[in-house]
């Protein structure tokens, strides 16, 4: 198993951080350990690890599973109502069972690490789905006769069937796609390459790492963005050349 491959997956990535996340704790903390002793000695790391835990629920669950799907309110809701139990929770055993009355800085240090974690994950997938879209693809033919005409994907948990024709594009929103059409938007779990790889060569285009258009839907195009209807879907610089090359020997929209 390549490197690469090993550290795309989950249990691996999070092993590597939990114990980078402990290591330089360790580090900095080395000339204090020594004058601490019983439970107060591990008690840093014992947090740590809670800490690292609610960062991951937080990225994995409210993060992606709420705010990338579009429900923002919900995301929102959760967010504040259980970083504030948190906070109060942290509050509590702080000035109870070590008898610190300044918790204030432990509070701030909750959320600038929730922050931070959040930070570090949005820019680990944004340099994943970034690299794995620098695929200089090939011209294709149009779709060949008998090829299947639909999209198959689950919404909500279910399984829904859309025509191709329907579609006018599809957007990304890092491990969700937002497909719309004329009359509806659905949001499904699905990378755009997995889309890419599942439409019929040739009728869709895919024009940066966000986006892939339906080109039959395009009503006006030009070298740096193609239009449907009002809506303008900006062509990525490193699929411009793709983008002209497909369209080679057409009349300009």
């Amino acid at each position: 198993m390549k490197l690469s491959r090993l550290l795309d997956h989950f249990v691996v990535r999070n092993l590597l951080g939990l114990l980078a996340l402990l290591l330089t704790h360790y580090l900095t903390d080395l000339y204090a350990l020594g004058k601490r002793s019983g439970f107060s000695k591990l008690s840093p790391y014992l947090y740590l690890l809670l800490l690292y835990g609610w960062i991951l629920f937080h990225n994995r669950i409210l993060f992606e599973r709420q705010f990338l799907q579009g429900r923002k309110a919900v995301y929102f809701g959760w967010l504040f109502l259980l970083m504030a139990l948190g906070s109060f929770n942290m509050n509590f055993i702080l000035k109870t069972e070590f008898a610190i009355t300044r918790s204030l800085p432990y509070l701030v240090n909750f959320w600038v690490y929730t922050v931070t974690g959040l930070g570090v994950f949005v820019t680990y997938r944004y340099l994943r789905t970034d690299q794995k879209s620098v695929d200089h693809p090939r011209v294709v033919p149009l779709a060949a006769a008998g090829e299947k005409s639909d999209f198959d994907c689950l919404v909500e948990g279910k399984r829904l069937t859309i025509p191709h024709d329907q579609i006018q594009y599809i957007e990304s929103l890092e491990n969700y796609l937002k497909i719309i059409t004329k009359s509806k938007t659905y949001v499904t779990r699905l990378t755009l390459k997995e889309a890419e790889e599942r439409l019929p060569k040739g009728h869709f285009i895919r024009i940066s790492r966000s986006y892939i258009v339906n080109r039959r839907q395009i009503d006006r195009r030009e070298s740096t963005a193609v239009w449907i209807g009002s809506i303008e879907l900006p062509i990525g610089k490193v699929y411009k050349r793709y983008v002209a090359d497909q369209f080679m020997g057409e009349d300009s929209v």
